[in-house]
Protein backbone atom coordinates (compact mmCIF):
# COMPACT_ATOMS: atom_id res chain seq x y z
CA UNK A 1 0.00 0.00 0.00
CA UNK A 2 1.27 3.37 -1.22
CA UNK A 3 2.18 6.35 1.79
CA UNK A 4 -0.73 8.07 -0.31
CA UNK A 5 -3.57 5.52 0.34
CA UNK A 6 -1.99 4.89 3.73
CA UNK A 7 -2.69 8.51 4.63
CA UNK A 8 -6.22 8.56 2.86
CA UNK A 9 -6.53 5.55 5.17
CA UNK A 10 -5.65 7.59 8.24
CA UNK A 11 -7.61 10.66 7.17
CA UNK A 12 -10.96 8.34 7.43
CA UNK A 13 -9.95 7.28 10.57
CA UNK A 14 -10.11 10.62 11.96
CA UNK A 15 -13.04 11.53 9.93
CA UNK A 16 -15.33 8.56 11.57
CA UNK A 17 -13.75 9.58 14.63
CA UNK A 18 -14.69 13.52 14.19
CA UNK A 19 -18.15 12.83 11.89
CA UNK A 20 -20.27 15.53 12.40
CA UNK A 21 -23.43 13.98 14.26
CA UNK A 22 -27.27 13.62 12.77
CA UNK A 23 -30.18 13.91 14.80
CA UNK A 24 -30.65 12.61 18.26
CA UNK A 25 -33.36 11.83 20.05
CA UNK A 26 -34.42 15.45 20.46
CA UNK A 27 -37.52 16.72 22.83
CA UNK A 28 -40.61 17.71 21.65
CA UNK A 29 -41.52 19.98 24.39
CA UNK A 30 -41.87 23.97 23.93
CA UNK A 31 -39.19 25.87 24.08
CA UNK A 32 -40.33 29.12 26.55
CA UNK A 33 -37.86 32.59 26.39
CA UNK A 34 -37.62 32.39 29.73
CA UNK A 35 -35.55 28.86 30.20
CA UNK A 36 -31.83 29.67 30.19
CA UNK A 37 -30.98 26.59 28.60
CA UNK A 38 -32.00 26.40 25.09
CA UNK A 39 -30.55 28.32 21.90
CA UNK A 40 -31.43 31.26 20.86
CA UNK A 41 -30.27 33.87 18.48
CA UNK A 42 -27.98 36.03 20.33
CA UNK A 43 -27.03 39.59 20.44
CA UNK A 44 -25.30 40.26 18.63
CA UNK A 45 -26.29 37.64 15.87
CA UNK A 46 -22.13 37.05 14.50
CA UNK A 47 -19.91 35.86 17.27
CA UNK A 48 -16.09 34.44 16.69
CA UNK A 49 -14.74 31.37 18.08
CA UNK A 50 -11.22 30.46 18.05
CA UNK A 51 -11.20 26.25 17.71
CA UNK A 52 -8.16 23.90 18.02
CA UNK A 53 -7.83 20.26 18.08
CA UNK A 54 -5.01 17.54 18.43
CA UNK A 55 -5.18 14.02 17.84
CA UNK A 56 -2.27 11.25 18.67
CA UNK A 57 -3.00 7.68 16.98
CA UNK A 58 -0.62 4.94 17.71
CA UNK A 59 -1.17 2.13 15.79
CA UNK A 60 0.34 -1.13 16.18
CA UNK A 61 0.85 -2.61 12.41
CA UNK A 62 2.52 -6.11 11.84
CA UNK A 63 5.79 -6.36 10.99
CA UNK A 64 7.14 -2.70 11.14
CA UNK A 65 5.20 -2.35 14.82
CA UNK A 66 4.50 0.38 16.19
CA UNK A 67 3.74 3.67 14.52
CA UNK A 68 2.62 6.60 15.71
CA UNK A 69 0.78 9.74 13.91
CA UNK A 70 -0.06 13.21 14.94
CA UNK A 71 -2.36 15.77 13.79
CA UNK A 72 -3.04 19.46 14.73
CA UNK A 73 -5.40 22.46 13.54
CA UNK A 74 -6.15 25.72 14.89
CA UNK A 75 -8.63 28.25 12.91
CA UNK A 76 -10.70 30.94 13.79
CA UNK A 77 -14.63 30.52 12.92
CA UNK A 78 -16.81 33.36 12.25
CA UNK A 79 -20.43 32.38 12.78
CA UNK A 80 -23.67 33.94 12.04
CA UNK A 81 -27.19 32.91 13.54
CA UNK A 82 -30.52 33.68 12.63
CA UNK A 83 -34.04 32.50 12.73
CA UNK A 84 -34.66 29.66 11.23
CA UNK A 85 -37.94 26.81 11.38
CA UNK A 86 -35.68 24.15 12.71
CA UNK A 87 -34.54 26.66 15.41
CA UNK A 88 -31.36 28.20 13.96
CA UNK A 89 -29.74 28.50 11.09
CA UNK A 90 -25.85 28.80 11.77
CA UNK A 91 -23.84 30.31 8.77
CA UNK A 92 -20.13 30.48 9.25
CA UNK A 93 -16.42 31.29 7.60
CA UNK A 94 -13.00 29.82 8.44
CA UNK A 95 -9.67 31.78 8.78
CA UNK A 96 -6.50 31.44 9.85
CA UNK A 97 -6.34 28.19 9.27
CA UNK A 98 -2.96 25.94 9.92
CA UNK A 99 -2.18 21.85 10.39
CA UNK A 100 0.06 19.72 10.83
CA UNK A 101 1.06 15.91 10.69
CA UNK A 102 3.89 14.13 11.36
CA UNK A 103 4.52 10.57 11.88
CA UNK A 104 7.61 8.03 13.10
CA UNK A 105 7.19 6.38 9.67
CA UNK A 106 6.69 8.90 6.90
CA UNK A 107 8.36 11.95 9.31
CA UNK A 108 6.74 15.89 9.55
CA UNK A 109 4.51 15.68 6.80
CA UNK A 110 3.84 19.13 6.60
CA UNK A 111 2.65 22.52 8.64
CA UNK A 112 0.96 25.54 7.60
CA UNK A 113 -1.88 26.72 5.98
CA UNK A 114 -4.36 24.96 4.02
CA UNK A 115 -6.71 25.89 2.15
CA UNK A 116 -10.51 26.43 3.49
CA UNK A 117 -13.12 26.39 0.24
CA UNK A 118 -17.33 26.04 0.38
CA UNK A 119 -19.20 26.83 3.61
CA UNK A 120 -19.68 25.99 6.91
CA UNK A 121 -23.47 25.47 7.93
CA UNK A 122 -25.75 23.67 9.85
CA UNK A 123 -29.55 24.26 11.90
CA UNK A 124 -29.69 24.21 15.62
CA UNK A 125 -32.84 23.30 17.10
CA UNK A 126 -34.04 24.89 20.71
CA UNK A 127 -32.14 22.03 22.64
CA UNK A 128 -29.32 21.73 20.84
CA UNK A 129 -30.12 18.99 18.11
CA UNK A 130 -27.94 19.78 14.85
CA UNK A 131 -28.29 19.00 11.81
CA UNK A 132 -25.50 19.47 9.22
CA UNK A 133 -26.24 21.32 5.98
CA UNK A 134 -22.11 21.48 4.39
CA UNK A 135 -18.99 21.54 5.67
CA UNK A 136 -16.03 23.04 4.07
CA UNK A 137 -13.17 21.40 2.38
CA UNK A 138 -9.39 21.55 3.04
CA UNK A 139 -6.90 21.34 0.70
CA UNK A 140 -2.81 21.94 0.51
CA UNK A 141 -2.86 21.20 4.41
CA UNK A 142 -0.37 18.08 5.65
CA UNK A 143 -2.65 15.64 4.21
CA UNK A 144 -1.87 15.14 0.42
CA UNK A 145 -5.86 14.84 -0.50
CA UNK A 146 -9.25 16.70 0.16
CA UNK A 147 -10.48 16.02 3.48
CA UNK A 148 -13.77 17.77 5.12
CA UNK A 149 -12.72 20.92 7.78
CA UNK A 150 -12.88 19.12 11.35
CA UNK A 151 -15.80 20.93 13.56
CA UNK A 152 -17.86 18.89 15.58
CA UNK A 153 -21.19 21.23 16.07
CA UNK A 154 -22.78 18.50 18.14
CA UNK A 155 -19.92 17.96 20.49
CA UNK A 156 -19.00 21.66 21.02
CA UNK A 157 -22.84 22.60 20.86
CA UNK A 158 -24.09 20.78 24.24
CA UNK A 159 -28.17 19.20 24.28
CA UNK A 160 -30.39 20.21 26.78
CA UNK A 161 -33.26 17.96 27.76
CA UNK A 162 -36.16 20.96 27.19
CA UNK A 163 -36.76 21.79 30.92
CA UNK A 164 -35.30 24.15 33.33
CA UNK A 165 -32.68 22.75 34.80
CA UNK A 166 -31.19 22.60 38.63
CA UNK A 167 -27.35 22.44 39.38
CA UNK A 168 -26.52 18.72 39.94
CA UNK A 169 -29.34 17.50 37.25
CA UNK A 170 -28.07 14.93 34.97
CA UNK A 171 -29.63 13.94 31.43
CA UNK A 172 -29.15 11.96 28.50
CA UNK A 173 -29.01 12.00 24.44
CA UNK A 174 -28.02 9.56 22.08
CA UNK A 175 -26.78 10.47 18.72
CA UNK A 176 -26.15 8.72 15.40
CA UNK A 177 -24.04 9.93 12.32
CA UNK A 178 -22.64 8.66 9.11
CA UNK A 179 -19.88 9.62 6.89
CA UNK A 180 -19.28 9.42 3.26
CA UNK A 181 -15.91 8.24 2.70
CA UNK A 182 -15.99 9.43 -1.16
CA UNK A 183 -15.45 12.90 0.07
CA UNK A 184 -12.06 11.85 1.25
CA UNK A 185 -10.72 11.20 -2.71
CA UNK A 186 -8.83 7.55 -2.43
CA UNK A 187 -11.42 6.35 -0.68
CA UNK A 188 -14.90 4.79 -1.51
CA UNK A 189 -16.80 3.50 1.57
CA UNK A 190 -19.00 5.05 4.47
CA UNK A 191 -18.59 4.68 8.68
CA UNK A 192 -21.33 5.02 11.17
CA UNK A 193 -20.88 6.35 14.92
CA UNK A 194 -23.20 6.26 17.22
CA UNK A 195 -22.82 7.64 21.02
CA UNK A 196 -24.41 8.11 23.97
CA UNK A 197 -24.12 11.35 25.97
CA UNK A 198 -24.31 12.20 29.41
CA UNK A 199 -24.78 15.60 30.85
CA UNK A 200 -24.09 17.17 34.10
CA UNK A 201 -25.14 21.20 35.10
CA UNK A 202 -22.19 21.42 37.92
CA UNK A 203 -23.22 25.20 39.09
CA UNK A 204 -22.27 28.41 37.91
CA UNK A 205 -18.95 29.69 37.98
CA UNK A 206 -17.22 34.13 37.12
CA UNK A 207 -15.04 34.61 34.66
CA UNK A 208 -13.73 38.12 34.26
CA UNK A 209 -16.93 39.44 36.01
CA UNK A 210 -19.47 37.30 33.88
CA UNK A 211 -21.88 34.30 36.03
CA UNK A 212 -21.47 31.41 33.28
CA UNK A 213 -22.89 28.02 34.09
CA UNK A 214 -20.50 24.96 33.63
CA UNK A 215 -21.95 21.79 32.07
CA UNK A 216 -19.78 18.48 32.03
CA UNK A 217 -19.99 16.02 29.16
CA UNK A 218 -19.34 12.18 29.40
CA UNK A 219 -19.92 10.27 26.43
CA UNK A 220 -19.27 7.01 24.86
CA UNK A 221 -19.42 5.62 21.32
CA UNK A 222 -19.02 2.61 18.71
CA UNK A 223 -17.88 3.89 15.10
CA UNK A 224 -17.52 1.33 12.36
CA UNK A 225 -16.01 1.99 8.62
CA UNK A 226 -16.39 -0.53 5.43
CA UNK A 227 -14.54 1.03 2.51
CA UNK A 228 -12.20 0.05 -0.54
CA UNK A 229 -9.23 2.05 -1.32
CA UNK A 230 -9.59 3.22 -4.80
CA UNK A 231 -6.43 3.01 -6.75
CA UNK A 232 -5.00 -0.58 -5.21
CA UNK A 233 -8.72 -1.96 -4.87
CA UNK A 234 -7.61 -2.79 -1.51
CA UNK A 235 -10.70 -3.14 1.72
CA UNK A 236 -10.19 -1.10 4.91
CA UNK A 237 -12.54 -1.09 7.83
CA UNK A 238 -12.80 -0.30 11.03
CA UNK A 239 -14.54 -1.12 14.17
CA UNK A 240 -13.99 0.98 17.01
CA UNK A 241 -14.82 2.84 20.35
CA UNK A 242 -14.56 6.31 21.18
CA UNK A 243 -15.10 8.31 24.63
CA UNK A 244 -15.78 12.16 25.24
CA UNK A 245 -15.00 13.80 28.49
CA UNK A 246 -14.99 17.11 29.09
CA UNK A 247 -17.22 20.93 30.17
CA UNK A 248 -18.83 23.61 28.47
CA UNK A 249 -19.14 27.20 30.12
CA UNK A 250 -22.67 28.35 28.69
CA UNK A 251 -23.72 32.01 28.39
CA UNK A 252 -27.21 31.94 29.76
CA UNK A 253 -28.44 35.47 29.04
CA UNK A 254 -26.51 35.34 25.18
CA UNK A 255 -27.68 31.41 24.68
CA UNK A 256 -23.86 31.01 23.86
CA UNK A 257 -21.29 28.79 24.73
CA UNK A 258 -18.45 30.48 25.92
CA UNK A 259 -15.92 27.81 26.09
CA UNK A 260 -16.33 23.74 25.10
CA UNK A 261 -13.53 21.71 26.71
CA UNK A 262 -13.02 18.06 25.62
CA UNK A 263 -10.86 15.24 24.91
CA UNK A 264 -11.33 12.57 22.98
CA UNK A 265 -9.83 9.22 23.01
CA UNK A 266 -10.69 6.32 20.59
CA UNK A 267 -9.85 2.28 20.70
CA UNK A 268 -10.56 -0.62 18.08
CA UNK A 269 -9.09 -2.31 15.13
CA UNK A 270 -8.52 -1.65 11.83
CA UNK A 271 -7.59 -3.56 8.53
CA UNK A 272 -5.79 -1.98 5.64
CA UNK A 273 -5.61 -4.61 2.43
CA UNK A 274 -2.26 -7.18 2.69
CA UNK A 275 -1.05 -4.84 5.98
CA UNK A 276 -3.68 -7.22 7.69
CA UNK A 277 -5.07 -6.11 10.84
CA UNK A 278 -3.76 -4.09 13.64
CA UNK A 279 -4.95 -2.02 16.80
CA UNK A 280 -5.03 0.95 16.70
CA UNK A 281 -5.55 3.79 20.01
CA UNK A 282 -5.89 7.68 20.08
CA UNK A 283 -6.06 10.92 22.25
CA UNK A 284 -6.36 14.48 22.28
CA UNK A 285 -7.61 17.50 23.51
CA UNK A 286 -10.67 20.01 21.44
CA UNK A 287 -10.98 23.48 22.33
CA UNK A 288 -13.63 25.95 21.12
CA UNK A 289 -13.37 29.65 22.83
CA UNK A 290 -15.47 32.43 22.39
CA UNK A 291 -13.68 35.29 21.29
CA UNK A 292 -16.35 37.78 20.59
Amino acid sequence: MTNRAFLAAAAATLLAACSSGGPGESSAAPAPADNPFRYDVPSPPTVTYQISDTNTMIMNMPPQGEIDMAQTSSATLALTFVADSGGLRVSGTVSDYSSGMSSSMMGDMGVGGGEVSGDLEFVIGPWGDVEMVSIPEVTGGPLPVATPFQFNAPDLFPRFPGHPLEPGDTWADTMTSSADLEEVAELSGAGENSTIYTYTLVGDTVVAGLTLHKITISGFGTMQVSATEVEAGEEVSQDMTSTVDGFYLWDADRRLVVLADLVRTVDGMMSMGGLGAMAMTGAGPSRMRLVN
